[in-house]
């Protein structure tokens, strides 16, 4: 396979969009709760319930992505730093446990807002499509929430595990006390909002349905959840068949098309496209993730060859869609899906916000989706054969189901067949197709955070290097996986319960 290398020359906009100015910005949002008294403004206010802040810069240098490249290079941001070692973190910016708790909530919030308007104004069938967006997006907020700050889900110990609060009501008085509910109880919520709201969304009421939960959104949306939440993994397949149709390849990402782009810029914004079928709902987030690619702790050539794109495959291939790969003195590689598109909101001064559009629903990720329940259902040739939708897309051949279990029979448990923990007695079979299945997924969600979340929800113990002392261990059950909650909130009144360590 000829691999081109793209020489990356990272050069940062040295722009003074501190972090104040960001909060100021995020501060003076309008407040329409007194105003919501017809459709327009019903909404409109929606565009406010989606969260403007993503996990994947903490999930990725928290996950076995990345490696400690030596102090030779300097240090990176400290978020980073404190992600890479499993470290509480202190910082406050868009991309810390801070400010991906006050999104979630400010999302949350409006949404909350939405539904009561609706009500008030009588609930009728023109609402219908707002109120179905409406309860995905505190579904949402809830479960981005959720996989942020508590452990993975585990229908064994859910009833014992620390949860967030589930907000379903306007907040009407300053101060209003909310207590941590289990991780069950939270689950049965998001279960409940989207049940409800599956039936109400469609299309029409939407001017740029990429940026809502439209239909294929919404159903991928509930294909992901139900196949973390492990209760019914019949409606994991049944959703993920409203958004793929009979034959999901023409709506899987063709990456081999990407090979004419010869920047990040291009390749980022291909990859974001409004028109690419593979994109079902678009994220726009406040972020410095564009920033975050950095030499010491990086994508190494090493783990890109071992576990990441150049990995190896069943047949033994390469994935021949990855030829364009930028790298940064062949110690740092990158895919260059979130590239910073940059935000100017003073022409004079050249300051605004640094943003990254995330990709949060995506056939091929569905498509997976559907794999892992067909695996977890022991249907191993469905498996495969949405395994092979993918390969073949990826640019390897089909494989039946004992090709590609046996190819994870003999990969190596440093690289792609990590030990799953998660109290379940897999077969030998079933555990080798859940390998091809998380490679798969690792693979495609890299630098969206994917893999962290597949680390939690199957208790996967993973290492860290540290240049010039011994290695760090991150547990199959360690506490940390359930990242701490902000200062703030542990400060505030109330006293609620911090995250164990």
């Amino acid at each position: 396979m000829k691999i081109k290398h793209l020489l990356l020359n990272i050069t940062l906009l040295i722009a003074a969009c501190g972090i104040s100015s960001c909060d100021d910005f995020l501060d003076t949002m309008p407040d329409q709760r007194t105003e919501l008294d017809n459709m327009d403004k019903v909404r409109d206010i929606l565009i406010s319930a989606y969260p403007g802040q993503y996990p994947m810069l903490m999930f990725e240098f928290m996950s076995d992505n990345y490696d400690d490249n030596g102090d030779t290079y300097s240090s990176p941001m400290n978020l980073i730093i404190e992600s890479y070692y499993w470290k509480d973190a202190v910082e406050s910016d868009q991309d810390s446990p801070n400010g991906l708790w006050n999104s979630c909530y400010r999302a949350i919030a409006a949404a909350n807002q939405a539904l009561e308007a609706i009500e008030e104004l009588g609930d009728t069938e023109e609402y219908q499509v707002y109120k179905g967006e409406a309860l995905l997006c505190r579904a949402y907020g809830h479960f981005l929430l959720s996989n942020i700050f508590c452990m993975g889900y585990n229908s064994q110990t859910a009833a014992s595990t620390l949860g967030i609060p589930y907000i379903t009501a306007p907040e009407k008085k300053v101060g209003v006390v909310y207590d941590r509910q289990t991780l069950q109880h939270v689950y049965e919520m998001i279960d409940a909002d989207i049940e409800k709201a599956l039936p109400l969304i469609r299309n029409a009421a939407f001017d740029v349905p990429l940026y809502h939960f439209n239909p294929k959104a919404a159903y991928a949306f509930a294909a992901r959840f139900n196949l973390f939440y492990g209760k019914n993994y019949d409606k994991v397949i049944e959703y993920a068949n409203e958004v793929l149709g009979d034959s999901p390849l023409p709506v899987l990402r063709d990456l081999s098309q990407y090979d004419k782009f010869t920047t990040m810029q291009e390749w980022t914004y291909g990859y974001i496209n409004k028109d690419e079928p593979a994109n079902l709902m678009l994220l726009p987030t406040i972020s410095r993730y564009g920033r975050a690619f950095n030499q010491r702790y990086a994508i190494t050539q090493a783990i890109m060859r071992s576990q990441l794109v150049w990995s190896l495959f069943p047949g033994g291939k390469q994935l021949e869609v990855y030829n364009t790969v930028f790298q940064s003195n062949y110690v740092s590689y990158i895919v260059p899906k979130m590239a910073e598109l940059f935000e100017i909101t003073n022409q004079i001064a050249q300051t605004g916000f640094p943003h990254i559009v995330v990709p949060a629903f995506t056939t091929d990720e569905t498509l997976l989706c559907r794999a892992e329940a067909y695996v977890l259902k022991k249907e191993y040739d469905k498996a495969a054969t949405d395994l092979s939708y993918w390969y073949v897309k990826k640019g390897i051949e089909a494989h039946s189901s004992d090709e590609i279990a046996d190819f994870y029979k003999a990969s190596s448990p440093e690289t792609n067949a990590k030990p799953l923990n998660t109290g379940v007695n897999y077969d030998e079979k079933q555990t080798n197709m859940l390998h091809a299945v998380l490679h798969a997924r690792r693979v495609e969600s890299i630098h969206e955070g994917g893999r962290w979340m597949d680390i939690k929800r199957y208790g996967i113990s993973i290492t860290h290097n540290i240049y010039g002392s011994n290695p760090i261990v991150l547990k199959s059950d360690d506490p940390r996986k359930a990242i701490q909650l902000p200062i703030d909130v542990l400060a505030a009144p109330g006293n609620m319960t911090p995250n164990p360590r």
